[in-house]
């Protein structure tokens, strides 16, 4: 069983840093390699070609469905609504699940623009639709739409279009659909709705400043129905179900009699939850559980750890994609560890609060690697909002809110009267987010770090909790030397090309402080300024934004930038756009920031005998010159070479996603840039930039970088080279986009 599970878990490891997908024939020799190694009883070897064999075909069949789809033209999709819909102030989107054809029982994400009926979850609809690829954008927390859509089952996106007239095939809501509907309404005045609602049926439709809060107290978890709510549900049913002893039955049967009812509550919730991927992998190994007790078997900690992580990757392969998967496995693991390590022996009150405190600080420290890898960074709160919030959720809150859902259902009158004292009890986890939320300081961002330093800490920190000796000390220490020179040799000064889609958002980063060029597009459902900008500049460590410059008066940059002010009241608008008021206007934008040098070239653009305000920055960071053109059109172009006749350029961003006529060559020889940016979204149908932009940097020997290649692209500016960072290239799987990114170029020198 133990060499079986490591093999499996290595071949887990393994698949993620293939350099690209193996062919198909190569699944019939790992076939074979499974039935050899099982006559030759080499279980290590069968639990790797086990999983390849699993992976292989989970994948395949993914690319297959995905291909049928995205290839062939398709004007409807017939399908079901499976997730509740998620309602915008302009348009609606939720989960479609496809009906009929070759990509039958697969999901693409629909975003309807103000669609006319009520829409819920288990209606059949057939919808007119335009269909295009999932492709990750602006990196943040970790998140990656691709890999997200590759677990969830999920093909593509997809568009209602209003050509043609969609068609309600069947009106019955699901059960979950009618259940959201009653606890939202029965919560609607509650401050706690968003808590209740998202630990009730795992709709976290939670604000920015929610969101926030909950990445700074590191308490995400803890409002995601996961393993911690299936246990905590299936504990408490044990617990209630004591009663069964009265019955004239044998106590093993008693016992698995509470175990079944217990399971079935823990199924139950699960259900409500949607069967959301952390609920059914917690259903899996509390069923991996039962059947040992059942048959009055133990395992040893390690040996269910090994067997439960071996069957859930053989079942969903696809699930290691996933930092949910490896931080749920990673936090069983760690519990067991300390379990083992620290067997609990005195019974007084005072020896289990010392334990309780101990088993946080173990599983919190333990864990900080994990969310180093992840999320880029640790919280200061996160010790504390464990010790506080996970016992008294545990225990008061989530048993009483579960209790009052419960009684929605069967006595509406009696849950009216609980629904307040259910909100009384998640004060003080509501005020405990929102000062969360407004400390800038509590989030401590670390460098992006290579993977094998991290493994290295983890594996470290975890050796000196385990063997506790004075050699494994010296060892964690040496360990962590690497991230101290890491530390010491960031660079000042970064330049951030947001992937934001069809828009532009520039960050100029100095240190903690930041000057943002355009706030990206906005969408029907929203826009990149608060899905994207916000958390990216958050991530990025940015505790204090001086200057906002709005270049031009379009969709595409304009965003919702009002958000930025809400989260930075302090920022200085700098536009001429005439709808953004108390603002700078572009020509008296300071002329430094920081050490960097700032000049407006330009502030109006010319389109046919009419000017419209754009603003055209130039920089010069630690001696690099970056061009930001804004709207710039041809005519703008040359009219800025007969202004500057000495002006130069090393890193130029171009204009108008490159299209034919910008970047004349005039232009390009004149500014001669050693680098061309290019924010632009990934379309199958244009070609951005156009092919003779395109043909001119190359005959000029300019590297292009695009954000529809490339993703978020950083650039870190040193003295005397600029080092290139692309969010895609540098991502886990390599094989994810080993058809899609063009390379990254080399640092690039004076």
């Amino acid at each position: 069983m133990i060499a079986l599970g490591l093999g499996v878990l290595l071949g887990c490891l393994l698949s993620l840093f293939l350099p690209a997908v193996p062919p198909f024939f190569v699944l019939w020799l790992l076939l074979v390699s499974v039935a050899f190694f099982s006559w030759r009883r080499c279980w290590f070897c069968v639990g790797l070609a086990l999983y390849f064999v699993s992976w292989h075909l989970a994948l395949l069949n993914h690319q297959q469905a995905m291909t049928a789809l995205l290839q062939t033209p398709v004007s409807t999709l017939e399908g079901r609504i499976t997730s509740i819909p998620k309602h915008y102030e302009r348009s609606s989107q939720f989960e479609f699940m496809v009906l009929q054809g070759p990509a039958a029982g697969y999901k693409v994400q629909v975003h309807w623009f103000q669609p006319k009926e009520t829409l819920q979850a288990g209606q059949v609809w057939q919808l007119p639709v335009q269909l295009s690829a999932i492709r990750d954008q602006a990196s943040r927390d970790g998140f990656s739409a691709e890999r997200q859509a590759l677990v969830q089952q999920r093909l593509a996106r997809a568009s209602v279009r209003s050509d043609q007239p969609p068609v309600l095939l069947g009106n019955q809501p699901q059960l979950r659909q009618r259940a959201f509907t009653v606890i939202q309404q029965a919560t609607e005045s509650l401050p706690s709705q968003s808590l209740v609602v998202a630990l009730t049926l795992g709709e976290r439709q939670f604000s920015a400043s929610e969101w926030q809060g909950l990445r700074h107290a590191s308490l995400g978890h803890l409002l995601a129905i996961s393993g911690l709510h299936i246990g905590l549900v299936f504990g408490w049913c044990c617990y209630l179900l004591l009663p069964l002893r009265l019955l004239a039955l044998p106590p093993h049967w008693q016992l698995r009699l509470t175990w079944l009812l217990a399971f079935a509550a823990a199924a139950l919730y699960a259900w409500l939850a949607g069967f959301a991927i952390p609920t059914v992998r917690a259903l899996l190994g509390l069923s991996l559980l039962l059947v040992f007790s059942w048959h009055w078997q133990r395992l040893s900690y390690h040996r269910f750890w090994l067997l439960l992580v071996t069957l859930l990757l053989l079942i969903q392969p696809l699930w290691s994609l996933t930092a949910g998967f490896w931080l749920s496995v990673g936090a069983v693991g760690l519990i067991f560890i300390f379990l083992w390590r620290f067997p609990a022996r005195d019974i007084g009150w005072w020896s289990k609060l010392r334990r309780l405190f101990g088993f946080h600080l173990f599983v919190t420290l333990c864990m900080m690697p994990f969310t180093l890898l992840f999320f880029g960074g640790i919280s200061w709160l996160a010790l504390l909002s464990n010790l506080l919030f996970v016992p008294w959720c545990s225990l008061v809150a989530i048993p009483a809110l579960l209790v009052t859902a419960c009684l929605q259902a069967l006595q509406p009158a009696w849950a009216a009267v609980l629904w307040p004292w259910v909100d009384w009890l998640f004060a003080p986890l509501r005020w405990w987010l929102d000062l969360a939320a407004s400390q800038q300081g509590v989030w401590w961002r670390l460098p992006e770090l290579p993977w094998a330093l991290v493994a290295m800490m983890a594996v470290s920190l975890l050796l000196l909790l385990v063997v506790r000796k004075p050699l494994m000390l010296l060892f964690a220490a040496l360990s962590c030397l690497p991230l101290g020179v890491l530390l010491l040799q960031q660079p000042e000064w970064r330049l951030h090309l947001l992937d934001v889609g069809q828009g532009q958002a520039v960050l100029l980063q100095y240190r903690q402080h930041g000057l943002l060029y355009n706030a990206g597009p906005a969408w029907a459902h929203g826009s990149a300024t608060e899905q994207l900008v916000v958390p990216y500049l958050q991530h990025a460590g940015v505790k204090e934004l001086h200057y906002l410059v709005l270049s031009h008066e379009q969709a595409e940059v304009l965003g919702n930038w009002p958000v930025l002010r809400q989260q930075y009241p302090a920022v200085q608008l700098v536009t001429d756009v005439a709808t953004a008021h108390v603002s700078l206007p572009c020509a008296q934008m300071p002329q430094q920031f920081f050490q960097a040098e700032l000049v407006v070239l330009q502030d109006s653009s010319q389109v046919g005998n009419e000017l419209y305000p754009s603003c055209v920055l130039w920089l010069d960071v630690a001696g690099w010159r970056i061009l930001l053109p804004g709207a710039m059109q041809p005519e703008d172009e040359a009219r800025l070479l007969q202004q500057y006749p000495a002006l130069r350029a090393d890193v130029l961003l171009l204009a108008r996603y490159g299209r034919n006529q910008t970047a004349s060559l005039d232009y390009l020889q004149q500014l001669q840039p050693k680098l061309a940016l290019s924010s632009h979204a990934h379309s199958s149908r244009v070609q951005r930039p156009a092919a003779l932009v395109r043909a001119r940097l190359e005959a000029l020997q300019i590297p292009l970088l695009s954000t529809a290649e490339q993703g978020t692209i950083q650039i870190a500016i040193g003295p005397d080279s600029v080092q290139i960072y692309s969010k895609r290239a540098r991502r886990l799987p390599f094989w994810l986009d080993s058809m899609q990114s063009e390379a990254v170029p080399a640092p690039v020198r004076r």
